[in-house]
């Protein structure tokens, strides 16, 4: 089976999927007999490309490279409606690279729901749409015999959600803990090397760790949607990004970095979900951890989450939680897992 493929959103992430997919085509084909066309690349700013026959991912990275989208490309369309584009160009799985409201988890919520209502199976990178309505989509997707896939949701490329479906199988989970913004770990390390909170949030935003307006990572709103995540996913329990105890790093002072040094301790932005009696309770809050736990080590824009379970103890899980490449390594193993469930 040849699987047509589509893409929701070409920013950073979603170019370096279409770069991930033009560069692996001949591994994927001969590593997991895995063969493709993109059909389907759609961008509310970049312009919209479709091809039945296949469009190529390397004359796509050259059109965003040169002019900085599609609109020039033979190719292009000018309807930019994604139902309307699915029935005109059927695809067989949709990733969505979208930016997203933590609020309203749009408009990855809308473009996963058309997806699946086209027919299609759905990856998603974006936080929202899943932080909002997990148990939705699931059933939507249920009902319409397909599949949608969310694993570079928290950690980017770093498995996750996918090793507690899979190795854990079995075990239960009874608390997560984890590091899952790299933006405030990268300041809080600064922080820790004796810069000041505004002297790491500029440096951060330099690199391009930090966005112009920080706020969804500094007050902590990016972990709080992870932590909706992982409350679906590990406890079967919806949390609203309101019922999270939030607490981001701007009040993070040198003299709590310091205080925590001298008791051995390391300030961490800990995001954080357990069971509590038939429901689940989760927090996002900076907190002083012993230089002993495995959390500790964690540094720069590094990403880790620990999973208590009862038959392993605790799991540890440490990678990138940021960057286009990492990011599409995500959606592609996504992309994987639904063409092996199909074999």
């Amino acid at each position: 089976m040849i699987y047509r493929i589509g893409l929701a959103g070409c920013g950073t992430v979603g170019r370096g999927l279409v770069a991930l997919l033009g560069e692996k085509r001949e591994y994927l084909e001969k590593k997991y007999g895995f063969s493709f066309s993109l059909n389907l690349v759609t961008d509310f700013i970049k312009g919209t490309v479709a091809s039945a026959d296949g469009l190529n991912p390397r004359e796509i990275i050259e059109n965003l490279d040169r002019s900085g989208g599609l609109r020039s490309m033979k190719e292009a369309l000018e309807d930019t409606r994604l139902a309307d584009l699915l029935r005109r160009t059927p695809v067989d799985i949709l990733c969505d690279a979208t930016p997203t409201n933590y609020e309203t988890g749009q408009p990855s919520l809308g473009i996963l729901q058309t997806a699946i209502a086209s027919g299609a199976s759905a990856v998603t990178c974006s936080k929202g749409g899943v932080g909002l309505d997990l148990a939705g989509l699931k059933k939507l997707a249920a009902d319409k015999g397909v599949k949608v896939r969310y694993e570079s949701s928290v950690l980017s490329g770093t498995p996750l959600l996918n090793l507690a479906q899979g190795p854990l199988a079995g075990c239960l989970i009874e608390k997560a803990l984890g590091i899952v913004n790299g933006t405030t770990n990268y300041i809080l390390t600064m922080m820790e090397g004796g810069a000041d909170y505004a002297d790491s949030l500029r440096e951060a935003q330099r690199l391009g760790y930090a966005e112009t307006d920080p706020t969804g990572d500094v007050e902590g709103f990016d972990a709080a949607v992870k932590v909706c995540i992982m409350a679906q996913e590990f406890f079967g329990c919806k949390l609203s990004l309101s019922e999270i105890d939030r607490e981001g790093i701007t009040r993070v002072s040198p003299s709590d970095i310091k205080k925590a040094r001298e008791e051995g301790k390391r300030v961490k932005l800990i995001a954080g979900v357990e069971r509590h009696k038939d429901t689940a309770r989760g927090y996002v809050k900076p907190t002083a951890i012993d230089l002993t736990h495995p959390l500790a080590s964690v540094s720069g824009p590094t990403n880790a989450v620990c999973l208590t379970t009862d038959n392993l103890g605790d799991v540890t899980v440490i990678g990138p939680g940021a960057g286009a490449r990492e990011t599409a390594q995500g959606l592609l193993s996504d992309i994987l897992d639904i063409a092996a469930r199909n074999a």
